[in-house]
């Protein structure tokens, strides 16, 4: 077992790592901390649908991730659910682009939940009547979705940026693509990506660290293999956007607007990878944040609501940014936003406005680590790009000005797309 000590936050980490590849990370809390926070993440996520295995190319459908997320929780004694129910642990699971994750939250039964967690994850159980079964169910949750006009709009967007890359598909997948999977597709979509040297375990809070350590070693001895870890492949995609401009017409009660810029990815390490990404948020922020000028001036003119946001999205071989508005002003509101984004912004981006963001950015960062399921989410993210939490401050600590200046140039006016609701 590895112990790191951070004498400035007054962390302690320790580390496990399996022979078989698992490695385990412990962040113990002493009292008043009573509750503990358990979550197992696999860095397979829903744009992760090609990979090489063995020399030949594997092909998922649209939604994979998120469908084997769903199906993993039946087990052959029945849901998954009931036992962590039983046990008095509340218990989830959730899937992103990059990775999925599955967690739960106890204050008593903590190891019997983390076997049965593990016990869950070790045994497949996938028939052919169970997956039709989730395919309804998923197809219900998905035409859920296409019913709320902001996902379609949002999922329209992804779709006019990218050409191949499947980030264009939402995560759940499509209503067609779903219907492909099957018990085969499922096992084979496990023994690639679900394998022991596949998982980070990140546990935080109140722990007893000598039944981890003794339990982890017991595990190990009977989950002696090491399997290789699977090679993603990702479809070439071209710089500009596949659709520059598009208009839809959905029953809203306002006009709206989304304008997303196609950012083109850099080949960089972890480290620089991050700061890019905090510099490209800060930069937003300052910009277009609900405390910068502009944002204040847009909602004096009744430009936009306070439905207005940005979004950021930074995944493998995709990159982009994603501001949503609702307007009565629409063609004036897009005139300003275009000229504030690809011209004169700029000049908003001050020194004084960066050093004071900063501070907000910074404290903001550190108050979040005081709770127990933030703190473990960014630890995983942050350990599957390469990095440490704790690295993350000194990297926002390091943030300069020139970085943060520059950024604005990654928005260019050819990899710009623009989307227009008309309220029907």
């Amino acid at each position: 077992m590895i112990k790191r000590v951070d004498e400035r936050f007054h962390e302690t980490v320790y580390i496990l790592k399996l022979k078989n590849g698992m490695q385990v990370h412990i962040l113990p809390k002493e009292e008043p901390y009573y509750t503990t926070y358990v979550e197992l993440s696999v860095p397979y996520g829903a744009i992760d649908i090609q990979y090489r295995k063995q020399g030949e190319i594997h092909q998922t459908p649209f939604g994979s991730a998120h469908f084997f997320e769903h199906k993993i929780f039946a087990m052959p004694e029945g849901d998954a659910f009931g036992q962590f129910s039983m046990l008095g642990v509340d218990a989830n699971a959730m899937t992103s682009y990059h990775q999925t994750s599955y967690l739960f939250t106890a204050t008593e039964n903590v190891m019997e939940a983390l076997d049965h967690l593990l016990k869950m994850l070790d045994t497949t159980y996938f028939t052919q009547e169970n997956v039709e079964n989730e395919k309804s169910i998923i197809a219900e949750e998905l035409k859920m979705y296409l019913d709320d006009p902001n996902v379609v709009l949002q999922n329209r967007l992804m779709e006019n940026l990218y050409y191949n890359h499947p980030i264009r598909y939402d995560i759940g997948g499509t209503l067609e693509s779903i219907m492909e999977m099957t018990p085969e597709v499922l096992e084979n979509m496990h023994q690639t990506f679900y394998q022991p040297s596949n998982r980070l375990i990140t546990i935080a809070g109140k722990v007893d660290i000598k039944s981890l350590k003794q339990y982890f070693k017991a595990y190990d001895l009977s989950h002696p293999n090491k399997a290789k870890k699977p090679k993603i492949v990702y479809p070439k995609e071209p710089k500009k956007p596949m659709k520059r401009h598009d208009t839809m017409t959905l029953s809203t009660h306002i006009d709206k607007l989304l304008i997303g810029f196609k950012l083109i990815p850099k080949r960089l390490n972890p480290k620089d990878q991050i700061k890019r990404e905090m510099a490209i948020a800060m930069m937003l922020n300052i910009l277009l944040g609900s405390s910068s000028i502009a944002y204040e001036q847009l909602l004096e003119e009744q430009l936009i609501n306070s439905s207005f946001s940005i979004q950021t999205t930074f995944e493998e071989h995709a990159e982009s940014i994603m501001i949503y508005a609702e307007t009565k002003k629409i063609k004036r509101l897009k005139s300003v936003l275009i000229q504030l984004l690809t011209q004169k912004g700029d000049e908003l981006i001050t020194r004084d406005a960066f050093e004071r963001y900063k501070k907000v950015y910074l404290g903001q960062f550190v108050f979040a680590l005081n709770n127990l399921e933030n703190k473990a989410y960014l630890y995983g993210k942050y350990h599957h790009m390469g990095s440490s939490l704790f690295e993350v401050v000194d990297l926002m600590s390091d943030m300069t000005f020139e970085e943060v200046k520059t950024s604005y140039d990654e928005m260019k006016k050819p990899y710009m797309s623009i989307l227009i609701n008309q309220k029907a």
